[in-house]
């Protein structure tokens, strides 16, 4: 209890003390709106004995406003440029702008130009010194969140895709595969004027088209970069290097005919393998998931839709 009235007894001074300070500036400015200078003189004049900066600023508009009021104010404003002055020593640069102008105009002082550029001086190497200060403080880099996860296309059905991200851009590496590796035993084209097939690396004499063929190889790799567009949503576009071999079945005949064993050739004019370009919407829920979808537009003719599913961490 006595600890409670300690407090109070400290905290009632400060309340008055601050209600007077609100007093003084509030009676003068209810007296400048009716233009009444002396009058607000008068209530401001007892702020500038706590050097009250906003006291010091209505003064100095009293003093550029009416000459005639400078008589009476001198004693006043030199009051105002000792507390700007001991402002000042402390590196406010608040207080030497102000005091450029009460030197420069001769405000509760004799004009002075050596001492308005004296004053513009320091006020310009506190102004370097800060920015010295400012520029060697070392702002923490932003933690890169990472992510992993499940990519599919319907050529490349099995997918992956890392990558990182943080609150603004980021970046990802996505590999896909049919995971179908069937080896080639040679080569075929077509020639369509002539109608007929030619077969390169093959070790047989005699073989016929034995009416299969697949989709072999079919491999997709891109890097690219993301770009937050709204809160948990970024695009993004990347480029990178696919292929797609197409495989014939034939069959491997004797001097009389007979089928021997099959083997498969890779269809030259049907692989394909080029420029690849993905864009995509990436959507984060949380910090713990995230799903992608778009499309893989190969050698700029051929469109596949994708879309993908991870974690991040």
């Amino acid at each position: 209890m006595i600890k409670i009235i300690v407090v109070c007894m400290l905290l009632i001074p400060l309340g008055v003390y601050a209600q007077r300070q609100t007093e003084y500036n509030r009676r003068g400015d209810e007296a400048m709106g009716k233009k009444d200078y002396r009058d607000a003189k008068m209530w401001y004049e007892e702020g500038v004995t706590y050097c009250n900066s906003y006291s010091i600023d209505q003064l100095t508009k009293i003093w550029m406003a009416d000459e005639t009021m400078h008589l009476s104010m001198r004693t006043v404003m030199t009051k105002c440029l000792n507390c700007l002055n001991e402002l000042a020593i402390e590196n406010d640069t608040v207080a030497m702008n102000k005091l450029i102008v009460f030197y420069a105009e001769g405000i509760g002082t004799a004009k002075s130009e050596s001492s308005a550029n004296y004053w513009k001086n320091q006020l310009e190497q506190a102004r370097q010194s800060y920015a010295m200060i400012t520029s060697q403080i070392i702002v923490p880099k932003e933690r890169m969140n990472f992510l992993i996860g499940y990519h599919f296309s319907p050529i490349a059905p099995f997918g992956l895709q890392i990558g990182g991200y943080n609150s603004k851009l980021g970046w990802y590496l996505r590999l896909r595969s049919d995971l179908s590796f069937q080896k080639e035993n040679g080569k075929m084209r077509y020639f369509k004027e002539e109608k007929r097939v030619e077969l390169e690396g093959v070790e047989f004499d005699f073989a016929g088209y034995a009416g299969e063929s697949k989709w072999n190889a079919t491999m997709m790799g891109s890097v690219g970069m993301m770009v937050k567009m709204f809160s948990g949503v970024y695009l993004s576009a990347g480029v990178g290097y696919w292929q797609r071999d197409r495989l014939v079945k034939y069959d491997s005949k004797d001097d009389e005919g007979n089928k021997l064993s099959d083997f498969w050739v890779k269809d030259m004019d049907k692989s394909k393998k080029g420029v690849l370009v993905d864009a995509d919407v990436v959507v984060f829920t949380g910090k713990r998931f995230y799903g992608t979808a778009g499309c893989s537009v190969l050698n700029f003719s051929y469109v596949y839709p994708g879309i993908g599913i991870g974690v991040c961490f």
